[in-house]
């Protein structure tokens, strides 16, 4: 690197309010008493400051209409110039439409949906408008991709992703877990078919994905399209950068997905931090 120090931004972090972290962690079957291993603002910042990451991505979830002000309240309450957050959007929430709308005058940096934990199929038409409106206002959107530890019905891969992104052609729309990959991966699915806007990022790659999987799916989907993200708590900052840095990726390459990537798509929200 030159002596200089690496751009590392990790687009994918959940944090909690105190009261809510413990439960959250018992919730996703990792319960401890280990203060420093909450998933809280003060525990995120201490694991950056530890691996020099630049800057992180908080991704709320809204898993009930009903949680729509109160997760996008918090999330906007913990920003700070080294954390960003997306804006969590239920489908179904009333005046869908509006929601959006606050969520852009909030400064959120893009939108998160959760299939499995909101319980919706994202591929409905009934929700093209959202969609639509979503990319008229230029929101970059992150979908959890895979399983997620309960009943599969609302479960997303890529197939599913193909009938929804012809109503996002403008923005930048981010399949977490590599696109289910490093999720239980499910037999026939295929990134081939995915146009030029469609991102991966490497959540839960360190923990639950070969790295010769790892390697060949992002160099088939292109280097330039793979965000480092971690997924703290539930994966480690430490963990991921080190999964990313020892794989067979050229330095450039390796540089792009641990920051340079993220950097093309926030750019725009980090500048005006």
């Amino acid at each position: 690197m030159n002596g200089k120090k690496q751009l590392i931004i990790d687009i994918h972090t959940h944090i909690y309010p105190v009261a809510l972290a413990r439960r959250a962690m018992k919730v996703a079957g990792r319960e401890h008493d280990d203060a420093s291993k909450l998933p809280i603002r003060e525990n995120l910042l201490d694991r950056m400051k530890e691996e020099d990451v630049f800057l992180s991505v908080i991704q709320p979830v809204v898993t009930k209409p009903a949680n729509q002000t109160d997760v996008n309240r918090f999330a906007r309450e913990v920003m700070r110039p080294n954390l960003l957050s997306f804006g969590g959007l239920h489908p179904d929430c009333d005046h869908v439409i509006e929601e959006i709308e606050k969520l852009k005058d909030m400064g959120m940096a893009g939108i998160n949906f959760h299939p499995p934990f909101q319980q919706v199929d994202l591929t409905e038409e009934r929700y093209q408008d959202m969609w639509r409106h979503i990319n008229h206002l230029r929101f970059p959107v992150l979908i959890h991709c895979g399983s997620a530890r309960m009943e599969r019905p609302f479960d997303l891969y890529p197939s599913g992703v193909e009938k929804l992104i012809r109503y996002l052609p403008d923005v930048p729309v981010i399949l977490a877990h590599m696109g289910g990959r490093s999720m239980e991966p499910k037999e026939g699915e295929s990134l081939a078919n995915l146009p030029e806007n469609v991102f991966l990022d490497t959540a839960m790659s360190a923990e639950r994905q070969d790295p010769a999987d790892f390697f060949r799916i992002a160099s088939e989907f292109g280097p330039d399209r793979v965000l480092f993200g971690s997924d703290f708590p539930y994966g480690s900052e430490k963990a991921a950068i080190a999964y990313i840095r020892n794989s067979a990726f050229s330095e450039a390459e390796k540089a792009m997905m641990l920051g340079g990537n993220a950097l093309r798509i926030l750019g725009d929200q980090i500048r005006r931090r």
